[in-house]
């Protein structure tokens, strides 16, 4: 089900596959590229625009285009996977306008552009559960070794700790003698 529209925001016209939500299964040492399909059910030619969350791990080619009446544009959403991804949280908001110029997409979608439609399509992020396991180990493993070093140091400093009294003691020792 795609998120709520902000208010005052014109009702998405065209048809967007897949229709619910955007799932994109991926491995952390590989980019994953899902397929959105944007349908022009219109009679009007159109100018879409996606946008996404975090240009860091999305890309979307092409974020803008153009959709004859009765046709669709194909557009490709790549994952570039990053550790802590907080996979609920991401989504893409498709606007459209209707346009009669064949011009440079970007010359249409300005600061001044009110779209005709929007729609904000959840992302749903699924890491390959094999693949999370192994990091979720190896981060258990390096908390591990970090405990043993601190016990480590801690077992060092006592016996620096231990040192020092012998000295002083024998030291007070020398002292008294004299």
């Amino acid at each position: 089900m795609p998120l709520p529209n902000k208010g005052g925001e014109p009702e998405f016209k065209l048809k967007v596959e897949p229709a619910d939500m955007i799932i994109i299964k991926y491995k952390m040492k590989s980019e994953s590229h899902v397929p959105l399909n944007i349908t022009n059910p219109t009679k009007d030619r159109v100018c879409y625009k996606v946008k996404c969350t975090d240009n860091e791990i999305f890309r979307v080619r092409p974020p803008l285009g153009f959709v004859k009446p009765g046709e669709t544009a194909s557009v490709t959403i790549t994952l570039k996977p990053k550790s802590g991804i907080d996979p609920n949280r991401h989504f893409f908001a498709i606007y459209h306008v209707a346009c009669v110029d064949k011009t440079d997409p970007k010359k249409i979608w300005n600061a001044n552009t009110k779209p005709d439609g929007v729609i904000r399509m959840q992302v749903q992020l699924e890491c390959d559960e094999k693949e999370k396991n192994e990091e979720k180990d190896k981060k258990d493993e390096k908390k591990e070794e970090k405990k043993d070093e601190k016990k480590d140091e801690k077992k060092d400093e006592k016996k620096d700790e231990k040192k020092d009294e012998k000295k002083e003691d024998e030291e007070n020792k020398e002292e008294k003698k004299e």
